[in-house]
């Protein structure tokens, strides 16, 4: 407080130092001074414990302010640190993933690629079996159909000649 009032008497004797063009003297400031150094100290000591609370509410508030600040920083940070580890696990798990993913595309078109190959092996299986069959009945009918054609002619031949007609009879007579 006494560095205020030393420093407000020097600019008033720098302020009366400057106005020597006027002819003027530092006593002329001594009645000014001694009207202004009451209300000064009036001022100080009236005004010293407002002044004085409301600077340090406001460095209360400034060290609260900062403290919210610096708790919000270290939440920011916490939650900063927590979604770049989620980032990194997501990328680990999307590659998983893909890997999973190809290698399950890889063992569907092998096991696809086994299983039409086995398809094709047995609908040719089955074609063979089919056609084999198919040529079995056919030799059949047509042994069948060559059977009967030949008994008919031996008929044929038979009932036409009676030699042979007469020798059949008896070789069935003698079978009995």
């Amino acid at each position: 407080m006494l560095k205020l009032i030393a420093l407000i008497l020097t600019a008033t004797e720098v302020q009366a130092a400057g106005g020597a063009a006027h002819g003027g003297h530092i006593s002329e400031l001594m009645l000014p001074a001694w009207n202004f150094i009451p209300l000064v100290i009036v001022m100080i000591v009236l005004l010293r414990k407002p002044i004085s609370a409301a600077f340090t509410k406001n460095a209360e508030d400034v060290e609260a302010l900062y403290n919210v600040a610096e708790q919000k920083d270290k939440e920011a940070q916490i939650k900063l640190d927590m979604f770049e580890k989620k980032m990194n696990s997501l990328k680990a798990e999307s590659e998983k993933i893909m890997k999973e993913t190809k290698e399950q595309v890889e063992n569907f078109e092998k096991q696809n690629a086994e299983e039409t190959v086995a398809m094709i092996e047995k609908l040719n299986t089955d074609a063979d079996q089919k056609v084999n069959y198919e040529k079995n009945q056919a030799i059949k009918a047509i042994n069948s159909s060559l059977v009967d054609e030949v008994i008919a002619k031996a008929k044929s031949k038979i009932n036409e000649n009676k030699e042979y007609k007469d020798k059949v009879t008896s070789n069935l007579v003698s079978e009995i």
